[in-house]
């Protein structure tokens, strides 16, 4: 009944969109004066964030990303029986080792959703919650801060800080092992050693992230103690193909095409990456800006593989991606056999969750090329999907 009544209470679109009308329209006067004063202050900032406002509408009315279904045929029958497939014939594999890692709670998470939390405290601190959300964007609105959001593009709460300092945590403990025979799983302690890039990794690695902030800060803060060694070359790239899969406004890019990520709230106190280097740190040369209207998660799950195939990561055998639950969830749903049962394709991989899999890209005659999930390479290496974690 609470889940039911919780439900009804957070629907989104039409909640926030009822409440931003309400809040709207009583205000309206108000917000008009601040909006001129503004604008007369700091034009620049003013419009990207009126144009900010004008998107997310758009976005909340016509886009059509989650309107899109996973094909009842898979690539299986092209890849052979040792790797998960069916074809009779030997078959020339390329393949490559990915390591995934959700990011952490957002802000938009933090308001909206009850995560761990009491529902019954979560929604008799609903709207205390919404009034501090709208009083932070009203501040980067007024304060003219265009690279900061509680909405749009939303960043890391401070509950999701504390869950990748976890990862973070987590990865100094197990480097501590690596030699000692104490895995059970080899695969493990090669994840442990591709995240971290120290030495004895068997394969070259590199950091990939979605052009969204709470993933960019992802990787920055639980991958520091990598970046802090600060290796030629070795930094984060941005493949806007990992945008996650919604229409909502937290899934709206604040970052401009090729421009200089901003640190958040929670880059500015990263072990090992100082404040005036986290720019330096994110490579946007392929950031095009916001995924398009008319895009679909299909589209971008699709271009997601062949970029890990693609010049743009040619040169590494392992390429550590940090990205979304929805997004995530619909890759295993996409590219594992559809024989294949597994938790990854009904379960979200939790905040902070890593795992280790092996993709494969076949070329057919005629050119076109497949991608297939290896289900025996799935590896959890921290964290997990739903309930069923591993710390």
């Amino acid at each position: 009944m609470a889940n039911s009544i919780l439900t009804t209470l957070t629907s989104l679109p039409a909640y926030v969109a009822f409440h931003l009308t309400w809040v709207l329209h009583s205000l309206h006067r108000p917000l008009i004066l601040v909006s001129l004063l503004c604008l007369l202050s700091n034009p620049a900032a003013t419009i990207a964030k009126l144009q900010l406002f004008y998107k997310t509408f758009l976005y909340l009315a016509f886009c059509q990303d989650k309107k899109f279904k996973i094909p009842k045929e898979d690539a299986s029958a092209h890849f052979p029986t040792d790797f998960g497939g069916t074809a009779p014939a030997a078959v020339s594999i390329k393949s490559k080792t990915l390591i995934l890692i959700r990011h952490g709670e957002s802000t938009w998470n933090d308001t909206f959703n009850p995560g761990g939390r009491n529902i019954a405290l979560f929604i008799l601190c609903y709207i205390p919650n919404m009034i501090k959300a709208i009083a932070h964007e009203v501040y980067f609105f007024v304060a003219g801060k265009d690279s900061q959001s509680w909405f749009f593009d939303s960043a890391l709460s401070t509950k999701g800080v504390k869950q990748i300092e976890s990862l973070r945590k987590f990865l100094q403990k197990e480097k501590l092992k690596l030699g000692s025979g104490q895995f059970i799983d080899k695969r493990e302690e090669d994840a442990i050693r591709e995240l971290l890039n120290v030495n004895g990794a068997e394969k070259k690695s590199m950091v990939v992230s979605s052009n969204l902030r709470r993933a960019i800060s992802t990787a920055a803060i639980g991958l520091s103690d990598r970046f802090a060694l600060q290796h030629a070359n070795d930094d984060i790239l941005l493949l806007p193909s990992l945008q996650e899969i919604s229409f909502n406004p937290d899934a709206q890019t604040i970052l401009p095409p090729k421009g200089i990520a901003q640190p958040t709230w929670c880059d500015r106190s990263i072990p090992g990456v100082p404040v005036d280097k986290f720019s330096a740190l994110i490579d946007t040369q392929y950031h095009t800006g916001n995924k398009a209207l008319d895009s679909t998660g299909l589209i971008r799950l699709n271009e997601f593989v062949s970029d890990v195939f693609s010049s743009k990561c040619e040169d590494r055998d392992v390429v550590i991606a940090v990205g979304h639950s929805l997004f995530f969830r619909s890759f295993f749903q996409l590219f594992l056999p559809r024989s294949v049962e597994h938790i990854s394709k009904k379960k979200k991989l939790v905040n902070g969750g890593t795992v280790r899999i092996t993709l494969g890209e076949v070329t057919l005659e005629d050119g076109t090329k497949v991608y297939m999930i290896d289900p025996k390479s799935i590896v959890v290496v921290y964290g997990g999907f739903g309930k069923h974690t591993k710390k």
